[in-house]
């Protein structure tokens, strides 16, 4: 359960990384879907810009007086309305990109949800665990507190000390005829001191207290 509990921290954020890279690809999905409409709106100006000239030219042709300026002003309008085709064939290539990139929008908005929920439950459940914890490690620093207040003055200096410098490590239990945390043998004459539990035993390689059951 500890192996388990000090796994949280690497798996929330891990989350949230994830949950940043969903939303980071909504925003540059989002932001395509404006250029592209930006690029339709600017297609279909141009569309209309032409097809108000058609229309200008359309209404001219009655008024003009030569073949000449007829046949000109005819080709003119032919040509509007060849850039009209190519432009209309624009706007459907664009409406086409346009659907792809919605479709895109949609998916991306029900992974983030996903993503969103996920990241939620497993923060509450950690926050849970997180508290269950701080409960329990507060039961233990009450009990550790009533042990120690009933340590001679001196044997709890010299614990505090070890503590600290043995990085949390200071009391360690024999194993066999060995230190439990450095693992090299006691001698004789300390193990007898051990035994007999009338002082403090210290390891003379890690210069932790030591203890047997």
């Amino acid at each position: 359960k500890e192996m388990e509990f000090k796994g949280e921290p690497a798996t929330i954020l891990q989350l949230t990384l994830d949950l940043e890279a969903e939303k980071s690809r909504m925003l540059d999905l989002e932001k395509q879907l404006k250029d592209i409409q930006i690029r339709q709106r600017a297609k279909e100006g141009e569309l209309a810009e032409k097809e108000g000239l058609i229309r200008k030219y359309d209404a001219q042709l009655a008024q003009v007086k030569t073949n000449k300026e007829y046949t000109s002003l005819q080709k003119e309008i032919d040509s509007l309305k060849a850039d009209c085709s190519m432009v209309e064939d624009s706007i459907l290539a664009i409406l086409d990109e346009i659907d792809q990139v919605q479709r895109a929008v949609l998916e991306e908005r029900g992974r983030l949800s996903e993503v969103e929920k996920d990241s939620v439950a497993k923060k509450k459940e950690f926050e849970a665990r997180g508290e269950v914890l701080k409960a329990h490690l507060d039961e233990l620093t009450g009990k550790r507190f009533s042990i120690i207040s009933q340590v001679p003055e001196e044997a709890r200096r010299l614990y505090e000390k070890i503590l600290e410098k043995k990085e949390g490590l200071a009391l360690v239990p024999l194993v066999g005829e060995a230190c439990g945390a450095c693992r090299i043998d006691i001698r004789p004459q300390l193990l007898n001191e051990l035994e007999m539990k009338e002082a403090l035993v210290v390891c003379e390689h890690c210069a932790r207290i030591l203890y047997t059951d």
